[in-house]
């Protein structure tokens, strides 16, 4: 019995009307659900035809049907099949202008309530349209042989009057959703298919897994409704096997985002199999039929075998894609290799086996993966260059060294400049039970591009855009504007940011936002669109393969920029260089200017190297690779505690990795040692010093109130000590990536050797909110003071804006049984030891201050060091003074001057006018002595310590250049900022004015990464980072002088 394209699309209208409700007032399963209820009896007829509804319902899986009609021309037929004029044909065009906010579906919907048509005498059936677009389809030369094989029943006109008269049939709302079907895409609705089969039928969802294709899924549907000898789920699966000439579905997979991911499957035995860059290919080969005995589907399902008609004999290697596509053709046809080379004669096709699932009709779905590989071995014969079996290796998950194994062979595929891995466990094809989860035949995908840390590429500028109706439908807001946003690279950046020239962009991509992201770029963005034909800002290149042909309907006069991250680099047909593979959005930014995206010359050098294959298996690249990839793990906070009465040691360190420990921390200005420990992906040991002396106790009552209190215990209980050994974060922790814990401090040239005092944590108030004196040429009430001046490490300094919040600990540890070991603190910062705990007191200020939060003891260390260069940073002696654009922005406070050992910088003209007013002294530094309140007993240190120097003497240190550090688009501010300083009246020693150079903040972020990359190669240029030299990193970014 036929059935009606009404009922289908009720169904499609129920969960419209329901998507479009704000709380959904149904779900989407139980719609679906009570619309199979309903129609429950005309499914189970023995007549009814199950390959029109599923085609119905799926119409983006009937791959085999290509119709090449698009919009447009579906729009020219429809107006011509419901005769109408000139004015109702440009309502019918409104789908192309983003202002309506409609597709061509809905705008066919509203003129057809506008002017219905009259009652069909016969209505509309899944089984006429069926025939109908099958009909259209077998005259396209791109759909299958199989679909091109049907007798031909009708012309090019008659075809085309057909599917204008099918619409004078047509309900207003049913003609809107036949106007979707036609384009395969139901969009906004999205009808998930495991849900779909299982309400269709019990058996369905399995029958699709062993025959991907809709006509012989409904030929073994109507055979088991009449025979119905096979009624368990267990018997069906083994009574169903692959067939030669359809399809077998792929195997679901997963995304792996880590090695440890991978791991956490629990997969037992894997075969890690390496990933090529080619296309996906099922061979059937029917030794029955002859010379046409192989048949070879496509990933999508469609018959590709006249298409597949490299191993590449002169390099002896596969080639990229981009090489292989000059040898694929589309239905004979081939596309988008206009601009690519010639075909060499020694350039042919090959091909990797990886599994095999039909034998001589004996189906091997149901064998393991190792067993299936065995079997393979045993058909196929290797020929060099034209065939092999896929590069694999054994991974055994439940062995301490599988992730050793799994990430040096994820390493070693990546300096290969490999797709990526595929690991695969061994167990069945499909996993044929009703389990679901990690259990079952699943594959796991890892490409570094899954990693989250990995993937970027950098900032593009945002050129144009188009919009297309039917996208649109699938955000669920209205008044979209555009949905394909085209990105591009400046190829003149040099001569724009020195000369102002005028932008000249290429066009390599066309991305696409998330609903999030669309949001955020309406509301935040929001860019001034002007016609391409008016636009005369800039000059675009856009080549052919680009979006095939399709050109931007906008341009921004001001293009936003885009951060992107892609899969690799690749070569598109009809381009002629290097692009961004898959390229996706991940940030869209509101600080950054055309002028800060990549060249053209930049990104096609960053595809070279991502592209091109190092020398040797055990190059450095693989080291690194290894390295990072162990950082990329998420891994458990370790913490290593040793006293004089205990010891706690957590579990193994991972292995040391210079690109995330500090530089700094010369053994050779440290007297006593200190070992560390990284919390997050590397583990170091270093040393430091600390003075140690012993004052009078303190009644704990009569300890003055506190700000910034740390409280440090050096001996944790055990519970403790179990607790951060298994990870777990302490309270209040640093943000920084590098924590430790004092595990034991020793007097240096201690004969006695006991001193057990441990602080590894501090807070400091900052000194732009805070005027007092400084911390290290305070008085000190102690008979002694620290003749070591190194242990004194200045205060991290932030802004008095910061986003850095106080934090106060007042925590009571057990009292320890050995507290020989005191130290001396000015008497202005007493220090209560309970049980060896440290609490540090400061003067309490007549209004409240700022307060950052306290550093690690690493930083405290390393705090003046640059992260990358140490002492060689070009920018140690540079006094920076921050416009109010950039003092309060973090990135450039705390992270780029933070990279570069900068803690102090000023905010105020006037603090530079102050200190040139004061005149230096030969006072020398003093370190601050510590105050023990529990002690019974003294220790003296060490007197052959080295008599600490002035911190500035006339003629001594070097003085420091005045840098101010602007945002260069705030012209206006700038100008009321910069007149400031002139105002504070800067001179030199000799009275004569002084001149301080402008800089736009931008040269930090550039000179993190070029000294980045000197301590990754090893190679120093001067030139770049000299502020005198012409070819220099900060000529760029020179605003001027002030």
């Amino acid at each position: 019995m036929p059935f009606l394209f009404s009922y289908v699309c009720d169904l499609l209208q129920a969960l419209d009307d329901n998507q479009r409700t704000k709380s959904g007032l149904k779900t989407t399963a139980k719609i679906i659900e009570d619309w199979f209820a309903k129609h429950r009896s005309l499914i189970n007829r023995d007549d009814h035809n199950d390959t029109a509804l599923l085609s119905t319902l799926f119409p983006e899986k009937r791959t085999d049907r290509v119709f090449r009609y698009g919009p447009g021309r579906l729009e020219r037929i429809i107006g011509r099949g419901l005769v109408l004029g000139m004015t109702r044909r440009e309502e019918l065009g409104r789908h192309a202008d983003a202002q309506w906010g409609m597709d061509l579906a809905e705008c066919v919907e509203r003129i057809l309530r506008d002017t219905p048509n009259p009652d069909p005498i016969r209505p509309v059936t899944v089984e006429e349209i069926d025939n109908l677009l099958h009909d259209i389809a077998s005259h396209c030369h791109f759909s299958s042989p199989a679909v091109r094989s049907s007798p031909p029943s009708s012309t090019s006109v008659s075809r085309e009057k057909a599917l204008g008269d099918i619409y004078t049939r047509f309900s207003p709302r049913d003609a809107k959703w036949f106007t979707r079907l036609f384009l395969k895409n139901y969009r906004p609705v999205i009808l998930g298919p495991q849900l779909v089969y299982r309400n269709y039928h019990p058996r369905l969802p399995l029958i699709v897994k062993v025959r991907d294709d809709f006509v012989d899924a409904g030929r073994i549907l109507a055979s088991h409704r009449q025979e119905r000898t096979v009624t368990g789920r267990d018997e069906f699966a083994k009574h169903l096997k692959p067939r030669l000439g359809v399809k077998v579905g792929r195997q679901p997979w997963f995304q792996a985002r880590s090695i440890k991911h991978c791991l956490q499957m629990d997969y037992g035995r894997m075969s890690c199999e390496v990933k090529y860059d080619g296309e996906y290919c099922q061979v059937h080969i029917d030794l029955s039929k002859g010379y046409d005995c192989i048949q070879i589907f496509s990933k999508s399902g469609k018959d590709s075998t006249q298409d597949r008609k490299a191993l590449h004999e002169w390099e002896e290697k596969i080639l990229d894609f981009y090489k292989i596509r000059k040898h694929v053709s589309r239905s004979g046809a081939f596309l988008s290799t206009e601009q690519d080379s010639q075909r060499n004669p020694w350039e042919h096709l090959m091909i990797v086996y990886y599994d095999i699932l039909l034998v001589d009709d004996e189906s091997l779905l149901a064998v393991k993966h190792s067993e299936r590989m065995q079997r393979l071995q045993e058909i196929v014969t290797e020929v060099k260059g034209r065939s092999m079996l896929v590069q694999r290796q054994i991974i055994d998950c439940s062995r301490p060294s599988a992730e050793s194994d799994l990430r040096r062979a994820f390493a070693t595929c990546i300096t290969n400049r490999g797709e990526g891995l595929v690991l695969k466990p061994d167990a069945t094809y499909f996993n044929f039970g009703t389990s679901v989860g990690y259990s079952g035949s699943i594959a796991i995908k890892l490409k570094k591009e899954y990693i989250r840390q990995f993937g970027d590429v950098g900032d593009f500028a945002v050129v144009g855009a188009r919009y297309d109706p039917t996208k649109a439908k699938s955000f669920g807001f209205p008044n979209i504007k555009w949905t394909h946003f085209y990105i591009a690279c400046l190829g003149n950046k040099e001569e724009v940011v020195r000369f102002g020239a005028v932008p000249n962009f290429v066009v390599t991509n066309v991305v696409q936002l998330n609903e999030t992201q669309m949001r955020a770029f309406m509301t935040a963005i929001q860019p001034v669109a002007v016609d391409p034909k008016d636009d005369t800002a800039f000059s675009l290149r856009i080549e052919d393969g680009v979006d095939g042909k399709k050109a931007p309907t906008t341009l921004f006069k001001v293009p936003p920029v885009f951060d992107i991250r892609c899969f690799s680099f690749d070569r598109p047909g009809n381009t002629g260089f290097w692009t961004p593979r898959f390229p996706m959005v991940n940030k869209i930014h509101c600080d950054r200017t055309y002028l800060d995206v990549l060249s053209f010359s930049e990104l096609q050098e960053m595809a070279i190297h991502g592209t091109q294959k190092p020398l040797g298996e055990e190059s450095q690249e693989l080291l690194e690779w290894i390295g990072r990839l162990e950082q990329a793990d998420p891994k458990t906070r370790g913490v290593e505690i040793q006293t004089q009465t205990t010891a706690s040691t957590s579990q193994a360190p991972s292995t040391p990795n210079k690109s995330s420990c500090p530089d700094a921390l010369p053994p050779s200005s440290l007297s006593s040692s200190l070992k560390c420990r990284s919390v997050g992906r590397d583990s170091f040991t270093s040393s430091a010093s600390v003075a140690i002396a012993i004052r009078s106790p303190i009644k704990t009552k009569d300890r003055p109130r506190l700000l910034p209190t740390v409280v440090e215990s050096p001996q944790r209980s055990t519970n403790e000590l179990s607790t951060m050994a298994r990870g777990e974060k302490r309270p209040h922790s640093s943000s920084t990536d590098l924590e430790c814990d004092i595990s034991k401090i020793r007097k240096h040239n201690n004969p006695e050797g006991q001193n057990d005092v441990s602080t590894s944590r501090r807070e400091t108030i900052s000194s732009s909110v805070v005027q007092r004196e400084p911390l290290m040429a305070i008085e000190t009430t102690s008979p002694r003071r620290n003749p070591n001046p190194r242990l004194a490490a200045p205060p991290r300094l932030i802004g008095a804006n910061s986003m850095y919040q106080p934090t106060t600990l007042d925590i009571e540890h057990r009292r320890s049984t050995n507290t020989r070991g005191r130290v001396s603190l000015p008497h202005s910062m007493s220090l209560g030891i309970t049980s060896c705990d440290f609490t540090f007191t400061v003067p309490q200020p007549t209004a409240r201050p700022h307060v950052s939060s306290p550093p690690t003891a690493i930083e405290s260390l390393t705090e003046n060091k640059c992260r990358y260069l140490g002492d060689a940073c070009t920018i140690a002696n540079i006094s920076f003074m921050l416009s109010p654009c950039i003092a309060d922005y973090l990135w450039v406070t705390e992270d780029l001057l933070g990279y570069h050992g900068i803690t102090k910088f000023a905010r105020d003209p006037k603090e530079w006018a102050a200190e040139q007013s004061i005149a230096p002294t030969g006072t020398p530094t003093i370190m601050p002595t510590i105050t023990a309140t529990t002690a019974t007993e003294a220790m003296v240190l060490n007197s052959s310590a080295p008599t600490p120097t002035p911190s500035c003497t006339p003629g001594g240190t070097k003085r420091k250049k005045k840098i101010i550090l602007v945002d260069r688009r705030r012209k206006e501010a700038n100008k009321v900022f910069l007149q400031s300083v002139r105002n504070a009246g800067l001179r030199h020693r000799n009275g004569e004015p002084r001149h301080v150079s402008v800089y736009d903040w931008r040269v930090l972020e550039e000179l993190k990464e070029e000294e980045e990359k000197c301590r990754e190669s090893g190679e120093w240029d001067r030139v770049r980072f000299d502020i005198r030299r012409s070819g220099s990193i900060w000529r760029k970014y020179w605003v001027g002088l002030t």
